[in-house]
């Protein structure tokens, strides 16, 4: 039970980020340790509150008595009972224009069972925005739940039991002893945030306002502005690391490049490289010359390799990701000695092999997720080509956020010798129990594999079964009452239709599948935590919420008020034709025909 206690509050400890948005993280200044000889949590506070308005230097020299001493800081693996840690630690803004990084006291005292947090900052007078809340708290472990205690029941501090405590108490059922790889801690954070927000105010804004392409532009480009700001924090410590000249900028090759913006923002920032992809995408024309993009099909084999380029990229690269690091193998013994090794940096995302799609079964995944057994996959390639392997996590709006680091030392003629070896025979073993040993790369023309081009038969025979399921799990507490159905897990979904539903193979094969044909249809469904419900002709659709996001003045009408000065209804209410009870609204409130 203790264990889970610590292995939650790790969370808010490490990644305060994760509940409180105005912050990026946070890190650490100073750490000490003493024996536990407080009474409470409150005598905690109260022998500290001395440091509140001390600078960092007079904060340590205070900190460094006869009670403290100097320690790492605290972690599970550390952790000691009837023992105290404490840490001085900065708390990183995410908009730096906005607040200034303060700092904060935290106190883990095992023998009580708590975690004590003080800011030592001095609240600002009239400040309406505070950066982490302005009063000292405490996160104790009761009987078998968590308790949120606010230093003499401060009103400041209603925040923290709004928000942080249900997290916390959440975190502690869910709460496995799995600790995971934490986010950007190959690089600074400080120094991360930093430059990301400086390279968002720089490129962001210009680059939305021209974005041609079809996809999300907040999404793609905040994303690779993530990745550029990563990469470059690394290519600045590996040259601190290998004391390289103070001018020397590494060079990279982007392959699978997509739309070519992480070729462009780290080419803008000094480091020349290209990026190749199978065909072009509109937003090239709009990139200056000296912005190096070829349209290439690249066959991988284990001879392929690029001598002019430091780093190889792989970013969400797909059926070239188990590639990466035999191209870079084999890149690396055909360089000139005088020049280092080739490293990579890969961000895999849709699961692929060698000789086409990842087998999960092969790789005895029975208690893992099959994303989780590919990176195990792919992390184990680049150990296999002799790669030292490092994990991290990126903070960009994406799911598939897990990249790896491979950085190799040169070696001797005899050492290459034998890592080609290893690397013949992995991929030799690697066309066991496989049909097809060649490499397939992508059509150049993409294929539209959203649903929409699915026949509409089987479209709608499948939101009708859909219906007809949810309505038969959702119940009318009132005669009268419209029945607005129930939720269906996805997975209990298709084995429900399976029977009736014949064509689920044709759905599988697009992307995204049932979840694409059902989102789809957003004016019917919602689609929400891999479950599906009805959406109820009162709420708003997805469509009608982007409308408004790029139109203020309709997002301030209500929604019926918006309707009556709409344009002429097109779309049938399906409602009003399908559901049992028909549609709950009138005529003329509806935004659909009747």
């Amino acid at each position: 039970m203790a264990e889970t206690f610590w292995n939650a509050l790790k969370v808010w400890s490490q990644k305060p980020h994760v509940v409180n948005k105005r912050l990026t993280g946070v890190a650490s200044v100073a750490q000490w340790k003493c024996t536990s000889n407080f009474s409470s949590w409150e005598e905690i506070v109260e022998k500290h509150l001395e440091l509140i308005g001390l600078n960092e230097v007079e904060i340590k020299k205070r900190m460094s008595s006869d009670l403290w001493s100097k320690s790492e800081h605290w972690t599970i693996e550390n952790h000691e009972e009837n023992t105290c840690f404490a840490s001085v630690r900065r708390c990183l803004p995410k908009q730096t224009r906005r607040h200034q990084t303060v700092l904060e006291l935290e106190v883990i005292d095992c023998k009580l069972k708590c975690a004590v947090y003080v800011p030592l900052n001095e609240a600002i007078e009239g400040e309406i925005e505070n950066l982490i809340p302005p009063c000292p708290y405490a996160a104790c472990l009761v009987s078998s739940d968590i308790e949120l205690k606010v230093f003499k029941s401060d009103t400041r501090g209603e925040w923290l039991l709004l928000n942080v405590l249900p997290k916390l108490r959440k975190w502690y059922a869910e709460m496995d002893n799995h600790s995971g790889v934490d986010s950007v801690h190959l690089v600074s954070l400080e120094a991360y945030n930093n430059l990301y927000q400086e390279l968002k105010k720089k490129y962001v804004p210009n680059i939305a306002k021209v974005w041609p392409e079809c996809t999300d532009p907040q999404k793609f480009i905040h994303e690779d502005v993530a990745i550029a700001s990563y990469l470059i924090l690394l290519w600045r410590q590996e040259r601190e690391r290998l004391q390289l000249d103070s001018n020397y900028r590494q060079t990279f090759i982007d392959i699978g490049c997509g739309n070519g913006l992480l070729v462009y923002l780290l080419t803008s920032e000094g480091y020349q490289g290209k990026g190749i992809d199978i065909r072009a995408r509109k937003i090239w024309s709009l990139y200056p010359p000296e912005i190096q993009l070829e349209i290439s099909t690249l066959v991988p084999s284990e001879e392929t390799y690029f001598l002019e380029f430091d780093w190889l990229l792989g970013n969400h690269s797909d059926e070239l990701t188990p590639w990466l690091p035999v191209m870079a193998l084999q890149s690396s013994i055909k360089r000139h000695p005088a020049h280092l090794p080739t490293r990579y940096w890969v961000l895999p995302c849709c699961p692929f092999s060698f000789w086409g799609k990842f087998q999960r079964e092969k790789f005895n995944s029975a208690n893992s997720s099959r994303y989780f057994e590919y990176l195990r996959f792919v992390a184990d390639i680049g150990r296999n080509c002799g790669y030292d392997v490092e994990e991290d996590r990126l903070r960009i709006p994406s799911t598939r956020r897990t990249c790896f680091v491979g950085t190799i030392h040169k070696k001797s003629d005899s050492e290459w010798a034998d890592l080609l070896k290893i690397k013949t025979n992995m991929i030799a073993l690697s066309k066991e129990g496989v049909e097809e040993t060649m490499f397939q790369p992508r059509s150049a023309v993409e294929l539209i594999r959203n649903c929409t081009r699915v026949e509409r038969s089987i479209q709608d025979a499948f939101v009708n079964l859909t219906a007809k399921y949810l309505l038969k799990c959702g119940s009318k507490k009132q005669p009268g009452e419209w029945n607005q159905g129930g939720e269906i897990n996805l997975t209990d979904l298709v084995t429900l239709v399976s029977e009736e539903f014949k064509d689920l193979s044709r759905l599988k094969n697009e992307c995204g599948g049932i979840q694409t044909l059902l989102r789809n249809h957003s004016h019917i469904f919602v689609v929400q935590n891999k479950c599906v419900r009805f959406r109820s002709p009162h709420e708003i659709s997805v469509e009608e919420w982007r409308n408004q996001q790029k139109n203020p003045e309709a997002k301030r009408k209500s929604r019926l008020a918006a309707s009556a000065c709409a344009i002429t209804k097109k779309k049938a209410c399906w409602f009003f034709a399908n559901h049992p009870d028909g549609c709950p609204l009138t005529r003329d409130s509806c935004r659909y025909v009747h």
